[in-house]
C-alpha cells in the first residue's frame, strides 16, 4: 500500500514538473480567452480603421486620453518601446482613446507625433462616444470611467494582445516582467 501510494504521488509531482518545465519555458499554448466583437471608429487621419484592417496579423492594443494627467504618457511610452523592438514582427499597435469627446483625429495625431508613433504600424483610435464604450468595454473587456473632477479618467491600464482572427489572447500589466511575456507572445503569435 505504501509503494502504491508512493509511486502515485512520485507520478503527480513528475507532471507538476512537466506542466512547469512547459510553463516556465514559454511553450504552453498562449489561450484563447475570447472574441473581439467586429467594429469600426475613427483613425487620427480621419479615415475609417477598425477589426477588418486588423485581421490577419496579431495587435496589441492600449487604453489612452491625450490630456491625461497620470498613466496614459507611460503606456504610451511602453507601446512606442514595444513597436521599435519587435518591427521586424508583422504586428499592429492600436490605442483607444478613453476620451473620444476631446480626443478627435486631429488631437490624437498631434499626440502621435508628439510620441514618435509609427503610423504605418500604430494606429490611435477615437469615435461616438457610445461606439468607444461598446468596443472598449464589451469588445476589448476594459474599463472606461467619466471624467473626474481633476481631469483623470478611470480606464484599464492593461495591454491587451488580440490575435490575427481577432481574440483576445492575454491582458498585461504595464511592468517589467509583463511586457517581456507580452513581446515573447506577440513574437510567439507572429510565428504561427
Amino acid at each position: 500500500m505504501r509503494s502504491a501510494t508512493g509511486w502515485a504521488l512520485r507520478r503527480r509531482i513528475a507532471a507538476l514538473t512537466a506542466t512547469f518545465a512547459i510553463v516556465a519555458c514559454g511553450d504552453a499554448p498562449i489561450p484563447v480567452l475570447t472574441g473581439v466583437p467586429d467594429f469600426a471608429l475613427e483613425r487620427q487621419d480621419g479615415e475609417s480603421f477598425g477589426s477588418a484592417n486588423l485581421r490577419g496579423r496579431p495587435w496589441v492594443a492600449n487604453f489612452i486620453f491625450t490630456t491625461c494627467p497620470s498613466i496614459c504618457p507611460t503606456l504610451t511610452s511602453q507601446m512606442a518601446n514595444l513597436e521599435r523592438r519587435t518591427r521586424e514582427v508583422n504586428a499592429q499597435f492600436v490605442s483607444f482613446s478613453v476620451d473620444p469627446e476631446n480626443d478627435r483625429p486631429e488631437v490624437l495625431r498631434a499626440y502621435a507625433a508628439s510620441h514618435d508613433a509609427n503610423l504605418d504600424r500604430w494606429a490611435f483610435l477615437t469615435g461616438d462616444t457610445d461606439a468607444m464604450r461598446s468596443v472598449i468595454e464589451e469588445g476589448m473587456r476594459m474599463r472606461m470611467g467619466d471624467r473626474a473632477a481633476d481631469g483623470d479618467i478611470l480606464h484599464g491600464g492593461h495591454f491587451v494582445l488580440v490575435d490575427g482572427q481577432n481574440r483576445i489572447r492575454g491582458f498585461y500589466r504595464n511592468d517589467g516582467a509583463e511586457l517581456e511575456r507580452l513581446e515573447a507572445d506577440l513574437r510567439r503569435l507572429s510565428a504561427e
